[in-house]
């Protein structure tokens, strides 16, 4: 092969192979969202709380900007240093929260007496929150699962797989992705049977947080098949929709007296009990498309209820977001056993 016709195959293949779709990239970039959210509404409140103290003296004055920073690159190194999904989320979290100490100072960066209190900065920090979720928003819509990407995926979840006992979503993922693959691809029938191999292992040993991951999903399995278990899920995702339709009610009351914040809290109470409200509908046909749209409802309530109630009442707003994260990890975390145990034939 000629020099050209080298380089020519070479600037095909960057072309067709660079920008491979991360199958859980959408997830990934949902945990960063969510933790910056977070972190800025939690800086906020904790500095209102103490009356913006600030870290330093004599003439110096260490920013938060500056731990931003520090946790950004944390982040990245997890991510840089160690293969799998657990470190990927876990670099995902960290660039969020350090993102959110970031953005939160944008204020001083848009004005020339470095203003943290400028009005527009809240609105700023919104769009931008706003840009990314409509951004990933478009990329879930738009990914499509070709045999190419379904192979590069499944080689990307294939360490995990093969060498974490807890890991049967990931597991059931691979497998799920080499269907989709080409069954010509001599790779395919070998990576199949390595995790299916991993799969019926009884000699794995488990590390102490895989311990913990497996001994979770073994009680939720068990939990889940109670009868009291659908009455409890139920009566919690309710409380939370008529909560939220109960407040946009209240505001909706005081019309005369509402501004632009205001109006989109209550847009945000109302489209998150709608979500909910879908997700009864579905939950007797699937659970995993019941979670799927409770967890559309807490990010609405995080990502637009939560940063516009901030303004309204800073401490019930920054109970909230810790209550709908914890919920959120929990649908997250149920949404993905119940796809194991319908995939394995358990439900």
């Amino acid at each position: 092969m000629s020099p050209e016709a080298a380089a020519a195959q070479a600037r095909s293949w960057g072309s067709r192979h660079f920008a491979v779709p991360r199958r859980s990239g959408v997830a990934l970039a949902q945990a960063f969202l969510v933790s910056a959210v977070a972190t800025v509404l939690i800086i906020r409140f904790y500095l209102w709380a103490t009356g913006y103290p600030q870290v330093g003296g004599d003439g110096l004055h260490v920013a938060h900007v500056l731990w931003g920073g520090l946790l950004m690159m944390v982040g990245a190194l997890v991510m840089f240093l160690r293969l799998g999904l657990p470190a990927m989320r876990l670099g995902a979290v960290l660039v969020g929260v350090g993102f959110g100490f970031f953005v939160d100072e944008i204020g001083k960066f848009v004005t020339t007496d470095v203003n943290y209190f400028f009005q527009p900065a809240i609105a700023m920090i919104y769009v931008i929150f706003v840009v990314v979720a409509m951004v990933l928003a478009v990329v879930r819509k738009r990914m499509r699962l070709d045999p190419r990407t379904a192979l590069a995926n499944a080689l990307s979840l294939a360490d995990v797989a093969m060498n974490d006992p807890a890991a049967v979503d990931q597991r059931r993922e691979v497998l799920l992705l080499l269907e989709h693959a080409d069954q010509d691809d001599p790779l395919v029938p070998v990576l199949r049977e390595r995790v299916q191999a991993a799969e019926d292992a009884d000699d794995r040993t488990a590390n102490r947080w895989q311990q913990w991951r497996m001994a979770a999903e073994d009680r939720y399995c068990d939990i889940s098949r109670r009868p009291w278990f659908t009455r409890v899920l139920v009566a919690a995702f309710a409380f939370i929709a008529v909560v939220t339709l109960a407040a946009a009610m209240v505001f909706a009351a005081n019309a005369d007296q509402l501004g632009v914040a205001q109006w989109l809290q209550v847009g945000g109470s109302v489209v998150a009990a709608v979500l909910i409200i879908i997700g009864f509908t579905q939950y007797r046909a699937s659970r995993v498309h019941a979670f799927q749209w409770f967890e559309r409802a807490l990010l609405v309530n995080l990502l637009i209820t939560a940063v516009f109630s901030f303004y309204n009442a800073p401490g019930y707003a920054v109970i909230g977001v810790f209550v709908d994260i914890i919920l959120l990890v929990w649908v997250r975390f149920a949404a993905a056993r119940e796809a194991n145990m319908a995939y394995m034939g358990m439900a």
